[in-house]
């Protein structure tokens, strides 16, 4: 019987892809990884004087063009920042999966122009965020959750779906993100909503507790915040500033 995460109910259920053929905003440039049957928009966006370039793995529902604004902030911190997006979403070909997220991620961030870069998953996003942590390219320096997602059988479940009893030893080597997060040697910032009701706090600190092996690990709550509105709490981009500092240093 096939995985749970590759059958068509639970794919349908997991993701709404959005199309946006938007043009990049002046300083930005569209790429596209190559991957697998597919192509993947990536946005890069210039930022002078940057000290590392942030490359985000979207929440699901979004797409390149929705970072557009915030662009400018995170170059304040010093971050060139570049977007992903998931098949099927933005200008990427494809049909979406969580198995797909997982393995085009290394070929997404190989085709990102960066001395040092910093990976960060948003939400959905945290997929391919795990599995850079724990398989990072040469360039990489360190990775961020931002409200990830940390147990998959409550993934299961928000989507409506009864988990299986046990997952297979394929489906935890391939999925499962506490065992992914136990490999990691990076540094790693957990940032997540003290209020989030989504993926509620206590993932992030499973997050955080997994991740024994990382050179510096950092657990940020921001008070007041749910799942969707993170950014908009000073205490997040303090978080990422001082995670951006450590790394520059």
């Amino acid at each position: 019987m096939a995985s749970i995460f590759d059958r068509d109910a639970f794919t349908e259920a997991l993701f709404f892809p959005r199309t946006d053929a938007s043009a990049p905003p002046p300083g930005a440039v569209d790429r596209f990884a190559e991957v697998d049957g597919a192509r993947i928009h990536v946005r890069c966006y210039a930022a002078r004087g940057a000290r590392c370039t942030l490359l985000v793995f979207h929440g699901n529902g979004e797409v390149v063009a929705d970072y557009d604004d915030a662009a400018d902030r995170f170059a304040a911190i010093g971050a060139a920042l570049a977007v992903a997006e998931f098949r099927g979403y933005g200008r990427s070909t494809g049909a979406p999966s969580l198995r797909a997220v997982i393995d085009d991620a290394r070929a997404i961030a190989e085709a990102v122009p960066a001395d040092r870069l910093i990976v960060m998953g948003r939400s959905l996003g945290g997929a391919a965020a795990h599995e850079l942590f724990a398989r990072p390219i040469e360039r990489m320096a360190g990775a961020i959750l931002e409200s990830a997602f940390c147990d998959l059988g409550r993934l299961i479940q928000r989507r409506g779906l009864a988990p299986p009893a046990a997952f297979t030893a394929d489906e935890q080597a391939t999925f499962e993100p506490a065992r992914k997060l136990a490999h990691g040697r990076l540094p790693l910032l957990v940032l997540h909503g003290a209020i989030d009701t989504l993926v509620r706090p206590d993932e992030a600190h499973a997050a955080y507790a997994a991740a024994t092996s990382a050179a510096e690990r950092r657990l940020v709550l921001v008070p007041g915040r749910g799942h969707n509105d993170l950014s908009g709490g000073d205490e997040y981009w303090a978080a990422l500033r001082a995670f951006v500092d450590h790394i520059a240093a």
